[in-house]
């Protein structure tokens, strides 16, 4: 049997094509599983309205506490403040 040039680079050019065929395989199949992993943008500004809606919840609720907070010094201020005013008023009536 003789071997002529043309066949070894008929083998040599089908032996590339297999490998180039795989390797397009491959890439596709590493596109298609970063296409599916992607986020499209609708779905990314959904996701980040929803964190804005949680994160003014918890800003209102802190806001609440604080509030809540404030309410309590200047209940406590009041009480001190009426405190000290009798005992200011005792004083006098004692000194008189």
């Amino acid at each position: 049997m003789l071997v002529t040039l043309a066949d070894i680079l008929s083998v040599y050019m089908e032996e590339k094509l297999d490998r180039i065929e795989k390797n397009m395989g491959d890439l596709i199949e590493i596109v298609v599983s970063i296409k599916d992993n992607m986020v499209t943008r609708d779905e990314l500004a959904s996701e980040l309205v929803g964190v804005r809606a949680e994160i003014a919840s918890v800003r209102e609720e802190l806001g609440g506490k604080i509030d809540g907070v404030q309410r309590s010094v200047d209940a406590g201020f009041e009480r001190h403040s009426a405190l000290e005013a009798r005992v200011s008023k005792i004083e006098t009536e004692l000194h008189m």
